[in-house]
């Protein structure tokens, strides 16, 4: 019996202490990178490269030098100024003209557009017929309708009308261009009051009504901004000219 326990015991010892794996206590150390090697910093960029910049061009385009002038239509009314164009070979030899921004109000009624229109012109330039005559470069102009926004016209120009100043204002609005001219012409042709009446074209330059006859079927009426900023009532004062053989 003896035996058989001493046996027994030699075996558990055996079992216990005489296994070949490596009995070296398994590194328990944890090798994961604790230090999370992800990242972590925030890479996003926070400045937000999304341009935050408006585009929208929010620049007021007014002319900040310039004085608008108070009026009941809410045109951006100047006072004109003069300005000094030089003029070569004119009769008295090379010389500069003093020439006045040509702006201007004129009633319009063609039948089916009615309102007010303002348009200024520049004097740029001087030719020489009989005499000095300014050229105005490309004006703006603006119509005004009852109860409706101001709305820019196109292609407007001033013409000063040659030695006899037989002027004339242009201008388009959608499909339709007006000249605004003179029903009336007194002695030697020449007119003898502001521009009076329409003619109306259409887009390719059709007309489509002339209102500039002695009928006067179009009748307008247009006053000039004066160098002190001021401007005659726009009432219908129309008289046929002195010398007008239909008067």
């Amino acid at each position: 019996m003896r035996v058989h326990v001493l046996l027994a015991c030699a075996m558990i010892a055996n079992a216990a202490c005489g296994d070949d794996d490596d009995t070296t206590d398994t590194d328990t150390t944890d090798t994961s990178d604790t230090s999370d090697t992800s990242d972590t910093a925030d890479t996003t960029d926070t400045s937000d490269t999304a341009d935050t910049t408006d585009t929208t061009d929010t620049a007021d385009t007014t002319d900040t030098d310039i004085d608008v002038i108070d009026n009941a239509w809410g045109f951006p009314i100047r006072t004109p100024t003069t300005h000094a164009i030089p003029c070569t070979g004119g009769p008295g030899g090379d010389t500069t003209l003093d020439a006045l921004d040509a702006d201007w109000l004129c009633t319009l009624d063609d039948g089916t557009t009615q309102g007010v229109v303002y348009v200024q012109s520049t004097p740029v330039d001087c030719e020489v017929t009989l005499s000095e005559q300014p050229v105005f470069g490309a004006g703006v102009g603006w119509l005004w309708r009852d109860g409706q926004a101001l709305v820019s016209v196109t292609e407007a120009s001033y013409d000063w009308g040659g030695n006899h100043h037989n002027d004339s204002l242009e201008l388009r609005l959608g499909d339709k261009r007006y000249r605004f001219y003179h029903s009336s012409f007194g002695f030697g042709f020449r007119k003898c009051q502001p521009m009076d009446c329409l003619q109306v074209r259409d887009a390719a330059g059709t007309l489509i009504e002339d209102g500039c006859t002695s009928d006067r079927t179009l009748p307008i009426v247009c006053r000039s901004v004066s160098a002190e900023g001021t401007w005659d009532a726009l009432t219908d004062t129309f008289a046929k000219c002195n010398g007008d053989p239909t008067r």
